[in-house]
């Protein structure tokens, strides 16, 4: 057996990781968590930015021109809140917005030549701590998780739309 899987296999979370109903959705979670919280703390506390700013950063800076609502649509997060995160991104001259010519009731974002600086500046460390985490995969076994990824991916919006929380409950339980 390999010696970083039995490592992993008698680690201190391997019974909940492992003895939880939802295995792939918990340990995808445990993995994001543990990648994206220490991150994004760090980015706050060097750069002034929330969770929100940096997620809206991310997105803007490879899709640019968009609305808060197509962020919102992506990445899960609620609308009050990329809305709060993008007023602030303005205010910092960040990102500016526009009407949308084809909708004036709607404002397009643009991500500004400082927001990509500023992109440009935390995203080595994001890279790093990703690298870190991959590490004890080797190079085939990460093209094929990436792979895997993908495949996730393109299939989210098929299963994403479904209302399953509905199924989780009856209306006549009391939780």
């Amino acid at each position: 057996m390999d010696a970083q899987l039995n490592r992993t296999m008698n680690s201190p979370h391997s019974d909940i990781l492992d003895g939880v109903a939802i295995p792939f959705a918990y340990k995808m979670g445990y993995m994001i968590n543990s990648y994206r919280e220490p991150s994004f703390r760090a980015i706050e506390a060097t750069h002034g930015l929330t969770r929100p700013e940096i997620l809206s950063l991310i997105f803007l800076y490879f899709r640019d021109g968009i609305s808060a609502a197509d962020i919102c649509d992506f990445s899960g997060h609620l609308k009050n809140n990329i809305s709060r995160a993008i007023t602030a991104l303005e205010g910092k001259g960040l990102v500016r917005r526009e009407s949308d010519p084809q909708d004036q009731r709607r404002l397009i974002i643009h991500i500004t030549a400082d927001g990509r600086r500023m992109h440009d500046r935390f995203m080595p460390a994001l890279k790093q701590r990703e690298d870190d985490m991959m590490a004890c995969l080797s190079v085939a076994e990460q093209r094929t998780f990436e792979a895997l990824l993908q495949k996730l991916c393109a299939h989210g919006p098929e299963w994403n739309c479904k209302e399953h929380w509905r199924l989780a409950s009856k209306p006549s339980d009391p939780y």
